[in-house]
């Protein structure tokens, strides 16, 4: 059994309605809170999934076994649980190597899956865009490779005896059905993810042009743990209909929306995929072409929910996701989202602890107008208005400022381009060091 059947070019979602037992692990150096709160997480995923959860466990172990990740006595247990409540699937919150899932499988006689594998199959499930199925179907292949042996346990791997046209009593080892199909579906999985890789640079390469077009306005991009409310919020600001539910991972597909503030200046909003821990190193590649819009963002909205208990490890793991898609330099706002959810004394701590945050609800609109002030107030000194004498020895410079800036006018003389621009001032670092034989002013004309 399996829960990664191939069937032409996608994989099945055989887990919804699965029967499932949840499996957590403390290590020695974990945190025993911290492991619960992670199963506990678990347990929301494997409910977005469409999983029927019948109990959860974790085991205490110094380091993982090599052979099962749990201990041996542990793999008992589970099994005599399994026969007794029916379960048709473990769920691990590790993730697990090819040969332990394997292991366990033959041990267990059940579909099991680690963490990734269920995050993956969620993302598989609520893909709706051509682009977001892309990068799942590029995650799950990835994650797939080496797991392919899975899909194959029904034909042989290895068999021996007398190969075609050898002569009588030869007897050596010959390549099986299983083997040779195994070698095919290999070779197929990396056509398909270089082909849907192809696709995928193909839709950036549109992306990358609307943003070029768009450029002229301020970019703000929603980022956050998972379920903290981003959907509702972006809802609230913009007057629009994206999906906002009470789940994990509600919506994967990016959505911008041009946002007027009460100043009359525009700026573009955008709202993105939720982050959460342990989130799979394969998404992260493939949905790196999406999360662009975080990285090239000119400020970020970090929406964090006010009245959850492992705030603080949220926030840890929003940063270091950030980090990983090189966008920990971009300004960030913290917004504490759900504060209708929490008294005052949690109010007043969050306010000591991160005295630069906002408070406010999506729900019911409380601290919209700080919001708004904090955009306009970045709007304002966000972006640098420049006099560039640009050397033609320079020139790709200038489609460094088209592409993140805004060109008013350029003079072409015989020695220089003389270039009136605007330009984010994140990016002027940049711009120096590209300016090798040209030099630049700051202007004192208004924005």
């Amino acid at each position: 059994q399996s829960g990664l059947k191939m069937i032409g070019d996608v994989y099945e979602n055989s887990l919804a309605g699965h029967r499932a037992v949840l499996v957590g692990v403390k290590l020695k150096n974990d945190i025993m809170e911290e492991v619960e709160e992670s199963v506990e997480e678990l347990r929301q995923l494997a409910e977005t999934a469409s999983l029927l959860i019948l109990c959860d466990s974790i085991q205490a172990l110094t380091k993982p076994k090599p052979t099962f990740f749990i201990g041996q006595g542990k793999v008992g247990e589970l099994k005599n649980l399994i026969g007794e409540m029916g379960a048709d699937s473990i769920i691990f919150d590790v993730n697990l190597s090819p040969a332990q899932t394997r292991n366990l499988e033959k041990e267990l006689d059940v579909i099991v899956i680690d963490r990734t594998g269920l995050i993956l199959e969620i993302f598989a499930q609520r893909a709706k865009t051509t682009e977001a199925k892309l990068q799942v179907d590029i995650a799950r292949h990835q994650y797939a490779m080496p797991r392919l042996t899975r899909m194959w346990t029904h034909l042989s791997r290895q068999a021996t005896g007398g190969s075609v046209g050898a002569g009588k009593g030869g007897g050596g080892p010959v390549r099986g059905a299983g083997e040779t199909q195994l070698q095919m579906d290999r070779k197929l999985l990396r056509q398909r993810i270089s082909k849907k890789s192809r696709a995928l640079n193909s839709i950036e390469k549109h992306r990358q042009q609307q943003r070029k077009h768009r450029s002229e306005m301020l970019n703000v991009s929603l980022v956050g743990y998972t379920n903290a409310g981003k959907s509702t919020l972006f809802n609230r600001l913009t007057k629009s209909g994206v999906l906002a539910e009470d789940k994990l991972f509600a919506t994967l597909d990016p959505t911008t929306r041009i946002f007027k503030l009460p100043s009359n200046h525009k700026l573009l909003l955008s709202d993105t995929v939720g982050f959460i821990n342990k989130l799979p190193h394969e998404l992260v590649a493939s949905f790196k072409a999406t999360l662009v819009e975080v990285a090239e963002a000119d400020l970020l909205l970090h929406v964090a929910d006010a009245s959850h208990p492992n705030l603080d490890k949220h926030i840890q793991v929003v940063n270091e996701v950030l980090t990983e898609l090189e966008a920990n330099d971009v300004p960030m706002t913290l917004l504490f989202n759900k504060c209708d959810l929490i008294d005052n004394s949690r109010r007043r701590f969050l306010k000591t602890e991160y005295p630069q945050s906002i408070l406010a609800s999506a729900l019911n609109g409380q601290g919209f107008n700080k919001l708004l002030n904090s955009f306009s107030n970045h709007l304002a000194k966000q972006d640098v208005r420049l006099q560039i004498d640009l050397s033609y020895q320079d020139q790709k410079a200038l489609d460094f400022v088209y592409k993140n800036g805004q060109v008013f006018d350029t003079n072409y003389q015989p020695q220089s381009i003389v270039v009136d621009a605007r330009l984010p001032n994140r990016h002027i670092k940049k711009l120096t060091k590209m300016l090798c034989h040209s030099t630049y002013n700051r202007s004192s004309k208004t924005n």
